[in-house]
């Protein structure tokens, strides 16, 4: 399953996979770190970043979906797509 997940799908969050693997300390350090790439990420939006397969519509506050995700994940081609998480360790990599 994980070739069809994006780099940005909560189920490959590091900290979370620690956390399950009861490495507490470890799960903390990674938590403070991806909450400093969150702070990075939010500025890079506030400088004119856009999401990738959706765009918001003028006048309001909601998005609309623009298409694309899906045959990405078909094609296991994630390319453009931030790692938002950094590189994830081969011993917390999701196995289903």
């Amino acid at each position: 399953m994980q070739e069809k997940l994006p780099p940005t799908d909560s189920r490959l969050r590091p900290d979370q996979r620690c956390l399950e693997n009861g490495e507490y300390e470890r799960a903390n350090a990674e938590k403070l770190r991806l909450e400093q790439r969150q702070r990075q990420a939010r500025k890079m939006q506030e400088s004119g970043w856009k999401p990738r397969w959706f765009a918001k519509d003028k006048g309001s506050d909601t998005y609309r979906y623009l298409g694309g995700y899906w045959e990405s994940r078909e094609k296991s081609n994630w390319e453009g797509c931030p790692d938002i998480f950094g590189q994830l360790p081969n011993d917390l990599m999701i196995t289903d």
